[in-house]
């Protein structure tokens, strides 16, 4: 039997080696009775590979290694002031059950070497104790006076962030004022990415009901705080504001604010006409709000979705470009939740108007899009999801949403396990319901194309039976599932049967892959509804992919999964067809297309478009 615990962990700061500290390690594998494991040839602290001349030290009984430089040394009994009652024992094997797990000093995860008191169950990191609290602080950004630790283990309020403090506060006798030691120096001027603007530390508020713009808890106006100067009411906890996930790391302060021209158009007359910088050297004409267009075919090129009575602009010399108001005012630049960098628009003008995953809802959109470099790449957000900044207010449920944390959760509506969730905060509200940006952001009102009337989203009907969607035919029940209905003719619809697979794609999407060959996003407006090349079933969705292989050999795909079943299908049926036709020619360097079982979609090789599978509702 081979066990794999770790049994010791050494810090990476550490200094040479002792034959007292390899003693303890090898009586503690000795009383555990560990089994035996194979020779490793990496350390198992740095995880750097132990080379043939590396001088090491090693485990008979597990065959874990180490450098030398690797192995600490540390007395078996230390004083810490951190914890002055009693003395701090080392222990190398696991944390005890009865502990907390984590540091008392830096609150992080305990592995398998710290101090421990098991009277007073405190821990501390071996490399945590060898960096004491300094006695006095002279300078510090928190305070103008000379700040003094208080050696004691009584709890106190911190002045700088409002949260609890159990031991050694650093205090100003004169001015009665306390401060962890994490808070000594927290930055004056910021950036986050829930807003805008800059954000400054204040140490009261003033009195008053506030509320944290990220929690969405109370904020006790008596501590201190970050708030914005150009938005009187946005406040935010300390703590939150400093999050990794929230704030880029960067002091602000003294540092001129850049400035930047936010605004995404000229305008050539007054509150009649503009220049947009997507559309340039053509003037936009404003249409106020009107009848409604019976045309679903006329979408906007920012948001992508139909435009109804809405005010919006035209183009005085195209026929095709149409942008609503509120869109053709969107800023050039705007923060967000999903980077600490800012996120620039893009107008997504390639000559393929080539699709693009969003990184917040995950669906597939070829409008504008918002863009930040992320460490992992580029991250990519589509119109709706850059606006969903912290909370929304939807007919779903009687309370606002939020965005609170990182943690995935279980969507209310498609009832899917996503990565981001907006969340009910009321504490009388025992529901704990969650909702995902995709069902967020759906269209309240939509409607099809040949339909008089308006469908509204609806969902938790009390009906005493079920109903029936008008497109599929298929059972759907109004208590458990969303779905879209008419007030007037009282017909409902499954989402999915009314915004398809590409919720937020405006048709008219060509990727040409080899000569006439090309995968084509259209609508599903034929007379006669095709028949899908994998399924053999109608295609009832309003969007569907027609592809077009070699001069006339065309097929209709009803969704991606379908289209990606045909491809894996035909593949070489249809490289057969192209030598055929084309010779021996092969596929142009940067233009083939990769099919892939593991992560389900048409992936590209030049990474012009990426199709995923989407199966939310």
């Amino acid at each position: 039997m081979i066990r794999n615990d770790t049994h010791f962990w050494s810090p990476a700061h550490s200094d040479g080696l002792s034959e007292s500290d390899l003693s303890k390690i090898h009586d503690t594998i000795k009383k555990r009775n560990l089994y035996h494991i194979p020779r490793l040839n990496f350390c198992c602290d740095c995880l750097e590979r132990i080379e043939d001349d590396d001088f090491r030290s090693g485990c008979n009984s597990c065959g874990k290694q180490w450098h030398l430089r690797c192995i600490p040394s540390s007395p078996a009994v230390i004083n810490h002031p951190f914890h002055a009652y009693h003395p701090l024992e080392l222990l190398i094997d696991v944390p005890p059950e009865h502990s907390k797990g984590k540091c008392d000093a830096c609150k992080e995860e305990l592995k398998s070497y710290f101090y421990h008191c098991s009277l007073c169950n405190f821990s501390m990191h071996v490399r945590c104790s060898r960096n004491p609290p300094p006695p006095k602080v002279k300078t510090s950004k928190c305070h103008e006076r000379e700040l003094f630790c208080m050696v004691r283990n009584d709890t106190f309020t911190c002045n700088a962030c409002g949260t609890h403090g159990e031991r050694c506060p650093y205090v100003c006798a004169p001015c009665g004022v306390m401060f962890h030691r994490e808070c000594i120096d927290l930055p004056h001027v910021i950036n986050i990415n829930r807003h805008d603007h800059r954000v400054s530390h204040t140490y009261s508020l003033g009195f008053g009901n506030w509320k944290c713009m990220i929690c969405h808890k109370m904020v006790d106006w008596r501590y201190g705080a970050y708030s914005c100067s150009t938005c009187p009411d946005y406040v935010v906890h300390s703590k939150c504001a400093t999050r990794v996930d929230v704030w880029d790391g960067e002091e602000l302060e003294g540092v001129p604010e850049e400035t930047f021209v936010v605004s995404p158009f000229r305008e050539i007359e007054k509150g009649l006409t503009i220049e947009h910088f997507s559309h340039k050297d053509h003037f936009l004409i404003k249409i106020d709000e009107e009848d409604d267009i019976l045309d679903v075919s006329i979408r906007c090129e920012a948001c992508v979705r139909p435009i109804f009575s809405e005010t919006h602009y035209k183009c005085m010399q195209c026929d095709d470009f149409f942008i609503h108001e509120t869109c053709a005012n969107l800023p050039l630049r705007k923060r967000h939740w999903l980077s600490t960098k800012p996120f620039y628009l893009n107008a997504n003008k390639d000559e393929s108007k080539s699709l693009f995953r969003c990184d917040a809802c995950e669906t597939t959109s070829n409008g504008f899009k918002y863009e930040s470099e992320g460490p992992e790449g580029v991250i990519s957000l589509d119109i709706r999801c850059a606006f969903v900044i912290s909370s929304v207010s939807l007919e779903c449920h009687t309370h606002t949403l939020f965005l609170t944390t990182m943690d995935r959760g279980t969507c209310g509506g498609c009832k899917v396990s996503e990565q981001y969730v907006l969340r009910c905060t009321e504490s009388e509200c025992e529901c704990d319901f969650s909702l995902c940006l995709a069902c967020a952001t759906l269209p309240e009102k939509i409607k099809r194309k040949g339909d008089e009337h308006f469908l509204f989203l609806r969902h938790g009907e009390k009906a005493s039976g079920k109903y029936w969607c008008e497109v599929c035919e298929a059972v759907l029940d109004p208590r458990e599932e969303w779905f879209y209905t008419c007030d007037v003719s009282g017909v409902t619809f499954h989402i999915k049967c009314v915004v398809g697979e590409f919720p937020n794609a405006k048709p008219g999407f060509t990727y040409h892959y080899h000569c006439a060959e090309k995968i084509e996003l259209v609508h599903n407006n034929r007379i006669t509804r095709p028949n899908c090349a994998t399924c053999g079933s109608r295609c009832l969705r309003p969007l569907i992919l027609k592809l077009k292989l070699v001069n006339t050999y065309e097929v209709y795909c009803c969704d991606v999964k379908c289209s990606l079943q045909f491809l894996m299908n035909t593949t070489k049926k249809y490289q057969d067809l192209h030598k055929k036709m084309y010779g021996e020619t092969s596929w142009p360097s940067g233009q083939s297309f990769v099919v892939s079982t593991s992560n389900p979609g048409i992936r590209f090789s030049d990474n012009t478009v990426i199709l995923r599978l989407q199966d939310r509702m």
